[in-house]
């Protein structure tokens, strides 16, 4: 092949190139792709997240506060946001703006100690780590693993690092970076919505008030319009409502209300009963004994008439939280020690519904179990959400506690029970109640139509109403609610806030974004075991370092040849 020849075929690959090039450049402007050659797709956004993030109608500005020297792990762990951003602004244009904050920036120690109590006040937790120094020694530093999204003026914090003691460090992360995408999307969605959604705490049967309510409220508030009220039968002031909720009553409910509340279900109305089917006079503890009797408040017929059944007792748990107890000698000064109290058992559920998936445990006093009747019925599914460890076993009420009991090891022959179900979410079509009754007195209004079958819809039943109720302590003049979970003695925040939205927001879900937390990335980890023969180790990270490079240098030797070959002529 002489020179002229060769010219013109070299032009005329490089006409194909470019032609190439200039087509795809094309295509990708009348037609946007992106291409996830992972397995489990992680680098792809859902689509209702896509379709969120095209119909942007303002500027959504997320900052970040997770910048400056951090552990390789966190360093990990803002790749990933910084990924998810990247992989939102693809889809968002101009309107997705972020920016990553590193709060030690500023040299000021007072103001940057007061930026963080305002982000602490605004809603973002902080996290103590330990960063290493240029002279290899270590020291403590605060960070917040979270954002702060605004939109038009309005703004939310989202806590992105998730916290599960139960779980190592490596899983936590992980599971933080599985749902990186649903709290984004969550927090956008719900900034960006017309209209506020509304839900109600039903009051006048002696449920928890705003005050012990309060930690759950405020977090509710984020994406709900919240109310407080009483029924009064009025069945069409529930309608207005996408979900109520009713926690810890103490008194009976009138027919009317009841009524009430089964036709608003009936009508597709969402309800969240957080009952307490045992009284056991905590209070009465702090003198050494108390009795534990029935607390019936007249919703028991209509949840079995839904597939529940309650059952009075208290299960006691060999996985539970611990109390402070006197061990001093009598006459001595009080000396007090953490055991282990039997009757605050740790709650956990399934790890691969979006509810609890990744969840921390759910910190419980005095809990109650109850069973799913009915049979396997096509029209309502059934899930235990909570439930107790395999360690457990129930007791029936009346019954004697002392503390005394709290000193004694546990008999495990005792606690064979095992997942003994706390928390139970119905969903499908119902039966009402009142199919074949007539209208009772005091309902508003009085000729409405009886409904027989629901449309589709779902009822949570939690048989411990102190799950939903935060600690209130008096301090400076006055009584304040403490975070919904956090337990002063160990000083940890359990799942209780966590698992409570989690139901809210799935009951209430009508854009598919509660399914992202089903969401799971394979967590690839270097094996312990090479890790800790250092011989094996070195061998794997000459082979990672090396193998590459000769790679390179192979391909180019054979390429080389094979130029010589062709041209040599």
């Amino acid at each position: 092949m002489d020179r002229k020849d060769l010219r013109r075929r070299n032009i005329m690959q490089l006409t194909i190139a470019l032609s190439v090039a200039v087509l795809v450049s094309v295509l990708s402007e009348m037609k946007f792709f992106r291409i996830d050659l992972t397995s489990e797709k992680k680098h792809t956004l859902s689509g209702s997240s896509r379709q969120l993030m095209q119909n942007l109608d303002d500027v959504v500005f997320v900052r970040i506060y997770l910048d400056g020297d951090l552990p390789s792990e966190f360093i990990n762990f803002r790749k990933s946001i910084r990924e998810l951003m990247d992989e939102c602004r693809a889809y968002a244009g101009e309107k997705l703006q972020y920016e990553f904050v590193n709060l030690y920036n500023e040299p000021d120690e007072a103001l940057r100690n007061r930026m963080i109590g305002e982000l602490y006040d605004r809603g973002l937790n902080v996290t103590n780590i330990e960063v290493r120094d240029r002279e290899g020694g270590t020291s403590a530093k605060i960070i917040f693993p979270g954002a702060m999204i605004t939109y038009r003026g309005y703004e939310m914090a989202a806590n992105l690092l998730k916290n599960n003691p139960s779980l190592s460090h490596e899983l936590n992360l992980n599971n933080s970076i599985q749902t990186l995408e649903y709290e984004f999307t969550r927090a956008i969605h719900s900034l960006t919505l017309d209209e506020v959604p509304r839900i109600a705490f039903i009051e006048g049967h002696g449920e928890l008030d705003s005050l012990q309510t309060h930690s759950l409220m405020d977090e509710l508030k984020n994406f709900f319009q919240v109310d407080r009220g009483f029924i009064n039968g009025n069945l069409d002031a529930l309608l207005h409502y996408q979900a109520i909720i009713i926690a810890r009553p103490v008194r009976m409910f009138s027919e009317a209300d009841k009524f009430a509340i089964d036709q608003y279900i009936m009508r597709g109305g969402k309800v969240l009963f957080f009952l307490d089917p045992v009284h056991p006079f905590a209070d009465s503890l702090s003198g050494g004994t108390t009795v534990a009797l029935a607390n019936q408040v007249g919703l028991e017929d209509l949840l079995f008439k839904y597939g529940i059944r309650i059952n009075y007792n208290l299960v006691a748990d060999m996985q539970c939280n611990v109390v402070p107890v006197n061990t001093a000698p009598a006459g001595e000064q009080a000396r007090f020690t953490m055991m282990p109290w039997i009757y605050h058992p740790l709650l956990a559920g399934p790890s691969g519904h979006p509810v609890t998936r990744g969840l921390n445990y759910v910190k419980s006093e005095f809990a109650s179990s109850m069973d799913t009747i009915g049979g396997d019925s096509q029209d309502l599914l059934k899930t235990v959400l909570l439930a107790t460890s395999p360690g457990s076993r129930s007791r029936d009420v009346p019954l004697y506690i002392s503390m005394q009991e709290v000193t004694i090891q546990p008999d495990p022959a005792l606690y064979t029970a095992s997942n003994l179900p706390v928390a139970i979410l119905l969903e499908g079509s119902f039966d009402s109640f009142y199919k074949n009754y007539p209208v009772p007195e005091g309902v508003v209004p009085g000729d409405c139509e009886v409904i027989g079958k629901s449309s589709p819809t779902s009822v949570f039943v939690l048989t411990d109403g102190d799950i939903p109720a935060n600690e209130v302590i008096f301090e400076g003049g006055a009584f304040r609610a403490q975070p919904l979970g956090f337990d002063r003695y160990t000083r940890q925040t359990f799942g209780n806030r966590d698992f409570i939205m989690n139901v809210v927001n799935y009951m209430t879900d009508k854009s598919g974004i509660m399914e992202l937390r089903s969401r799971e990335f394979k967590l690839r980890l270097l094996s312990r075991e090479v890790i800790n023969q250092k011989v094996r180790a070195r061998k794997w990270k000459l082979v990672n370092t090396l193998a590459p490079l000769l790679l390179v240098l192979l391909s180019g030797v054979v390429i080389q040849f094979i130029r010589k070959r062709k041209y040599a002529g």
